[in-house]
């Protein structure tokens, strides 16, 4: 059981530096691969999806002691982690199912899971760098170059797996990346404005209740 679960780790690394250093060979073979939607998430993205959330934690510790206050407290850095972590996943899930609908329009070819596969591995340098951003000036640095490569990604796994023509795959990924932008800040804003309403609801109930 444990060779198992070593070779699948083994495996997630091989890809994710194969993606970072390698693209233009990795994406042929990840277009020859079979798999699920649901293996996807739960063998890759689910994974790396963690790194941001880790990093955030990190910077939110550090800027406070930096600082030198006590911030918000560690359950709200956690919760807001967590919350980030699984708003990521979604829009994540989300944005498959649009590049899919996109494609034909581009003239690729219509396939959820070659489509979710494109979106899934593109994220791999985000996620990475997304662990660095606890790094002052740097982790900035990283992190906006790390949103160009994957959309370079983007640009190269879609006419792997999609079938998006080179001449129309500029334009799908420009189109994709700021669909995926628009989505990401509305869906996080709700969501956000949620967390903290409650959060301050329940603050003010128990100001009510002891005060």
């Amino acid at each position: 059981m444990n060779g198992i679960k070593r070779g699948r780790i083994m495996s997630l690394i091989d890809r994710a530096k194969n993606i970072l250093l390698s693209p233009q060979t990795e994406w042929p073979k990840i277009d020859g691969e079979t798999n699920t939607v649901g293996g996807l998430f739960t063998g890759y993205a689910m994974i790396l999806a963690i790194l941001p959330a880790i990093g955030s934690v990190i910077s939110s510790v550090a800027i406070s002691g930096a600082l030198g206050v006590p911030g918000l407290g560690m359950g709200f850095v956690l919760v807001s982690a967590v919350v980030s972590y699984v708003i990521s996943l979604g829009v994540m899930y989300l944005m498959g199912i649009i590049a899919n609908a996109l494609s034909p329009s581009f003239d690729g070819q219509k396939d959820q899971l070659a489509a979710m596969k494109t979106v899934v591995y593109s994220g791999t340098p985000i996620w990475v760098a997304g662990l660095l951003s606890w790094i002052p000036i740097l982790g900035w640095l990283l992190a906006l170059a790390a949103f160009g490569y994957a959309g370079y990604q983007i640009y190269l796994g879609s006419q792997a797996t999609s079938k998006v023509p080179q001449d129309k795959a500029v334009g799908f990924t420009i189109v994709l990346i700021l669909i995926w932008i628009v989505t990401y800040i509305v869906i996080s804003g709700i969501i956000t404005a949620m967390l903290i309403g409650s959060m301050f609801t329940g603050a003010m109930g128990a100001a009510a209740l002891y005060g």
